[in-house]
C-alpha cells in the first residue's frame, strides 16, 4: 500500500471516528435537552401559553349545558408535534358529535412526564404527570392523584378508591390490528362500584397506519363512561376527571 493510500485510509478512519463521537455527543445533548429540568419561569410561561391556547379553543366549543361525564365520547381530533418535547392539542366530542372540550398536552423525556390542560365551557382540568402518578386539579381545587397502579388518593394522601387502567399494547399487520388487555375497567370510590370506563382507542396507532379490521378495540365515538351507582358531589368530580383522563391522556400515547 502506497503512502498516499495509507494517508487516505488514516484520514477516513479519523473522519469516521469524529462522526461517531459527534453523533454520541449530539444524542446525549438531545436527551439532556429533553429530560433537563426547566426553570420555574420557563414552566410558568409554558403553562400560561398552553392555558391561553385552550381558552382560545374554547370559543369554538358548544355550551356544556346539562351534559355529564357520561356524555364524553372517545372521538377527538388532534394535532401532534415532536421536537425536544412532544405536544398534542385537540378537541374532544360528545356522544352526539358536538365539540365540548379543548386540550393542550406536553411531555418530555423517555416517560410520559409532563402536564396538560383541558377546558369546557363550565370547567377546567389541570393534570401533572410525574413518575408513577397523575396529580389532578379541577377548577383550581386539588382532587388528589391517581397512581399507575390505579390507586386514587385525595390531596392529603388518604385512600379513596381504585381505577386501574388495563394494559394497552397492540400489534398490527397490513390492515389488521389487535389490542391486548381488557377493554373496560371499573371505578371504585369509598368502597362503592360507581362506574365502568371504556378504554379509549389509541389515536397514535391510527396516525401511523390505516387499519380496516381492529380487534378488541372499543369503537370511536362511543361513551367513555357508564354510570353504575349514584355518586356524591365529590365523587362526581373524580368521575369527570377520570373520564377526561381516559380520552385526553390514554387516548393518544405520544411516546
Amino acid at each position: 500500500m502506497g503512502t498516499f493510500a495509507v494517508l487516505i485510509f488514516i484520514i477516513t478512519i479519523l473522519i469516521m471516528i469524529g462522526f461517531v463521537v459527534g453523533m454520541v455527543f449530539l444524542i446525549r445533548w438531545v436527551i439532556k435537552k429533553s429530560n433537563g429540568n426547566k426553570s420555574p419561569e420557563h414552566t410558568q410561561n409554558e403553562q400560561q401559553q398552553m392555558l391561553a391556547r385552550v381558552d382560545y379553543m374554547k370559543k369554538s366549543l358548544v355550551p356544556w349545558g346539562d351534559r355529564s361525564y357520561t356524555d364524553i365520547s372517545s372521538y377527538m381530533t388532534a394535532q401532534f408535534s415532536k421536537g425536544f418535547a412532544r405536544r398534542l392539542i385537540g378537541t374532544v366530542y360528545s356522544t352526539d358529535k358536538q365539540p365540548i372540550m379543548a386540550f393542550s398536552r406536553i411531555e418530555r423525556g423517555m416517560k410520559s412526564d409532563g402536564y396538560f390542560f383541558v377546558g369546557a365551557t363550565n370547567f377546567n382540568l389541570a393534570c401533572e404527570v410525574v413518575d408513577d402518578h397523575i396529580n389532578v386539579n379541577l377548577n383550581n381545587e386539588s382532587l388528589g392523584r391517581i397512581s399507575s397502579s390505579g390507586e386514587i388518593t385525595d390531596h392529603h394522601g388518604n385512600f379513596l378508591g381504585t381505577a386501574k387502567h388495563p394494559t394497552k399494547i397492540s400489534i398490527s399487520s397490513g390492515s389488521l390490528r389487535y389490542r391486548f388487555g381488557e377493554s373496560t375497567y371499573d371505578v371504585v370510590l369509598q368502597g362503592k362500584l360507581l362506574a365502568k370506563v371504556y378504554v379509549a382507542p389509541n389515536y397514535a396507532d391510527f396516525d401511523h397506519g390505516s387499519f380496516s379490521h381492529n380487534f378488541n378495540e372499543n369503537a370511536i365515538g362511543q361513551p367513555i363512561m357508564k354510570l353504575l351507582d349514584t355518586p356524591t358531589p365529590q365523587q362526581e368530580k373524580w368521575l369527570l376527571a377520570i373520564a377526561v383522563l381516559e380520552i385526553v391522556h390514554h387516548g393518544h400515547w405520544m411516546i
